[in-house]
């Protein structure tokens, strides 16, 4: 499964240990952005690898011999592997950049900022995914009818529940000699009895690359969703700040307004005292004083 192969991922995961392009080890933003560009770069060659896998495929459906098939099978099987690899890579660091913008201690629009990054990227990824399955899923496709096609030559009166069972069964090359010895063109039947045991492994290897690919599409969309959904709680909870703030800027605008009517209150006040205190003496000295 993709849980063994870490390589790719583990050498990623290492960012923080004095990679030059993207800041040093206490550089938070610098790692994330060393593995965002590192799993984006991954990603490029996961889709040209989906191409060629394509085209050995289609090598594959069409060998004119049982070396040149072999032949083509290997090298596409290597490279499946290798892709598979990549794969499992890339589904680790996103994993890792999910967790990095989940810390607490960024700050709220950072952690927005990175976090639609990764969900952009995660997104992407998933659609990758689903290429990839739908490719592999053309091409099982292809080989059943193949196998189908050179089982009825050994048994044109088999039925198609038989013929699946053959497909699906881990004995199907027994289950081919058995037909084998039953046909009356027994010559032929032997020349594809190696062809259709080569064809059920390819079978096998390709449908469980795609379960292991449906199974990581499920994981990343939980992953989006997720994401999505931090993204949210942490808008929601700076714009609750925002408005806090705003609210506190409308009282302390009022504040200030009620002191500054509150001075001029107390100056009104203080200069009637004033006019108040002048006439008062201005009547002493006309009505005592001045006589």
């Amino acid at each position: 499964g993709y849980s063994d192969r870490e390589d790719t991922a583990i050498e990623m995961s290492h960012v923080g240990q004095g990679y030059g392009n993207g800041g040093g080890a206490g550089d938070p933003a610098g790692q994330f952005f060393y593995l965002l560009d590192n799993a984006t770069k991954q990603m490029a060659n996961v889709d040209a690898n989906i191409d060629q896998i394509a085209s050995f495929h289609e090598q594959a459906l069409n060998a004119a011999s049982e070396s040149r098939y072999r032949q083509i099978a290997t090298q596409r099987d290597q490279l499946v592997e290798e892709t598979n690899s990549m794969v499992s890579g890339i589904k680790q660091s996103l994993d890792v950049l999910a967790r990095t913008v989940d810390d607490p201690n960024i700050p709220k629009p950072q952690r927005v900022a990175q976090a639609s990054r990764q969900q952009n990227l995660a997104r992407k990824f998933s659609e990758q995914l689903q290429r990839y399955r739908q490719m592999e899923y053309r091409y099982s496709q292809r080989n059943r009818e193949r196998f189908e096609r050179q089982y009825r030559i050994a048994r044109p009166e088999a039925t198609d529940e038989e013929i699946t069972d053959a497909i699906n069964s881990d004995q199907a090359g027994q289950v081919f000699a058995q037909a084998v010895m039953q046909s009356n063109r027994l010559g032929e039947a032997r020349r594809v009895l190696r062809d259709v045991e080569e064809r059920q492994v390819d079978i096998q290897k390709i449908e469980k690359t795609i379960n292991e690919l449906a199974e990581m599409f499920v994981e990343v969309n939980d992953m989006v969703n997720r994401q999505q959904d931090m993204i949210d709680n942490i808008e929601s909870a700076v714009e609750a700040t925002h408005g806090n703030v705003d609210i506190g800027n409308t009282e302390t605008k009022k504040a200030i307004v009620n002191r500054i009517k509150a001075r001029k209150k107390l100056w009104i006040i203080l200069l009637l005292s004033i006019v108040l205190i002048v006439v008062i003496i201005i009547i002493i000295y006309f009505t005592v004083i001045k006589k």
